[in-house]
């Protein structure tokens, strides 16, 4: 009698340990209506084993065990508690794995004491201590790692699926494991080294995947932070601008003095002072969006003084039709490949042409510059292996992505050209 409770409470401590672990490894409340929901699924589900044992036996019911528990469970987390289906599947084979820890202590309380009540008790504890434990201190994790992509769930769901095809073809459809077979007994070792080269593989390829998108977002932090402050330098010239405005007429007063004292040389040296003044407060205006003007204004300025000709025709509107810091960085980057390209060339190939215009409601960016030495082409996107180099085409490719936007980089003759469509 004592063996038949325990038998009983045994399967029942395990099923709820299963069904309720499952749903909080997702991260499900544990509120009195989901508790009162994962119960009576349970209930539900143990009612039905204890039927099919009833009318076809153990063996059989074991063997559909997971009809009657495992895909009910599966139904409700997916179609109730609206989790993806690999999340579901991940946690259920999880919590099923999480059975072993009673079940290996039960097993070695049994070969140490040989009685079979003894085996039972000891499953029971060590199921709920487990489900204690794991409830306090794993479940918070889980549910976070569970929100992964299926990529990622693909790998942690590897081992328990493996395991559970391993536990039911070997002792709940046959009985191989006990066997003696050199073939099962060496099944997990391989299936374990199979499932961890498959975790190495994949958890790599996202390691540098998360690596690559890292760099981008620090470069594009540089990037902004740049531009950032050549705006704000660019408004602070403009500011010193509207300063030496309003002193024009002392600036005036100043040189009609020195003028009527017959002081040349002074009048001619303040003349050269506020020129340079206002060489240094210089903003051209190339477009009505005042960012824009700002990062064309600085990179003409620095043009000049290489001694590179700048040919801009830009028509944008004041109110870019994509986002202004992206198209900004966008055109940064190009200006500084191109400066960088043709500042060390003769004279006469020093120049710079860019056009920029709105159609359709789209902000269309073309530049050419030339290239006596043409670039080398991977994929239609120009490759270099010096030192240093190639990131501002990775951050252009990578902004203008972002943006689901297009690009294109081609020779148009001796002369160097990238595209942009945003």
């Amino acid at each position: 009698m004592l063996l038949q409770i325990l038998f009983y409470t045994h399967h029942l401590t395990t099923l709820l340990f299963g069904v309720f672990l499952s749903a909080f490894f997702l991260g499900v409340n544990r509120n009195w209506k989901n508790i009162g929901i994962l119960l009576l699924s349970a209930l539900a589900s143990g009612l039905l084993c204890l039927i099919s044992i009833f009318l076809i036996g153990t063996e059989f019911s074991d063997e559909i065990y997971p009809f009657v528990v495992h895909l009910p469970l599966l139904l409700i987390l997916v179609f109730y508690y609206k989790f993806r289906w690999l999340q579901s599947l991940t946690s259920i084979l999880t919590a099923y794995l999480c059975c072993q820890y009673s079940n290996w202590a039960g097993i070695f309380v049994l070969t140490l004491t040989h009685e079979e009540w003894c085996y039972y008790l000891c499953r029971i504890l060590v199921t709920l201590i487990v489900f204690f434990l794991l409830c306090r201190y794993l479940c918070p994790t889980t549910a976070l790692l569970f929100e992964k992509s299926d990529r990622e769930l693909i790998i942690i769901c590897s081992m328990p699926f493996v395991y559970y095809l391993f536990d039911y073809a070997t002792t709940k459809f046959s009985t191989l494991l006990y066997s003696g077979s050199k073939v099962v007994s060496e099944f997990m070792g391989f299936a374990l080294c199979l499932a961890y080269l498959l975790f190495l593989l994949i958890y790599f390829r996202e390691y540098e995947l998360k690596s690559r998108t890292e760099q981008y977002n620090e470069l594009i932090n540089m990037q902004l932070r740049s531009l950032r402050s050549e705006i704000e330098q660019a408004k602070k010239s403009e500011h010193n601008m509207s300063i030496l405005r309003h002193d024009m007429r002392h600036h005036l007063m100043i040189l009609q003095t020195y003028v009527q004292n017959q002081e040349t040389d002074k009048a001619l040296d303040y003349i050269q002072q506020i020129h340079q003044t206002y060489e240094n407060t210089i903003i051209s205006t190339f477009s009505q969006n005042e960012l824009l003007n700002s990062i064309l204004s600085i990179y003409s300025s620095r043009l000049q003084e290489l001694g590179i000709a700048f040919h801009a025709q830009v028509a944008a509107p004041k109110d870019l039709p994509c986002s202004e810091m992206i198209f900004c960085a966008i055109l940064s980057n190009i200006l500084e490949n191109a400066m960088n390209a043709v500042k060390d060339l003769s004279q006469e190939n020093r120049r710079i042409e860019l056009h920029i215009f709105e159609k359709m409601n789209h902000l269309m960016l073309l530049e050419k510059n030339p290239a006596p030495v043409p670039p080398v082409f991977s994929d239609g996107i120009p490759v270099t292996r010096r030192s240093g180099h190639g990131l501002g085409v990775k951050s252009i490719i990578y902004y203008v992505e972002s943006q689901q936007g297009q690009y294109q980089f081609f020779m148009e003759g001796t002369d160097f050209a990238v595209r942009i469509i945003l």
